[in-house]
């Protein structure tokens, strides 16, 4: 089973929030059911982009990104992104869907409104541990 793993999720793990323990214990669970934590190279630019803002150490992402294995997103992924449903979604959150579903993941972990309505919408479950269900 493969796992995707966005920003909203990913940023947790840099900056402690509620959901921060939560999560933790889910990947480390997921892990151990060997279970695929993937996500695509969006995820980086968007990790190194935040601590850029919070003045976080960038070995600190280097860390969180070890953790998943990181699609190369091709020309098809950005037209699959563009043409998803929602007048409302944003085109790096339309990104990180296109890319769960050329990986065949199974779940999303989010904690995106948005994003979670828009994965749901094509098929996939969203997770978020620790958070509101919705």
């Amino acid at each position: 089973m493969r796992l995707y793993v966005e920003t909203s999720a990913a940023a947790k793990l840099l900056i402690e929030e509620p959901e921060s323990e939560p999560l933790a214990r889910f990947l480390e669970a997921a892990v151990e059911r060997d279970t695929g934590l993937v996500s695509s190279l969006v995820l980086e630019t968007e990790l190194r982009r935040l601590a850029v803002r919070w003045s976080l150490p960038q070995g600190a992402v280097s860390d969180v990104l070890r953790r998943f294995d990181l699609l190369l997103p091709d020309r098809t992924i950005y037209r699959d992104a563009g043409l998803l449903a929602g007048a409302h979604l944003r085109s790096l959150d339309a990104l990180h869907v296109a890319a769960a579903l050329r990986l065949n993941a199974a779940a999303m972990l989010s904690y995106d409104a948005r994003q979670g309505d828009a994965a749901r919408s094509v098929g996939l479950e969203v997770i978020a541990p620790g958070g509101a269900s919705r």
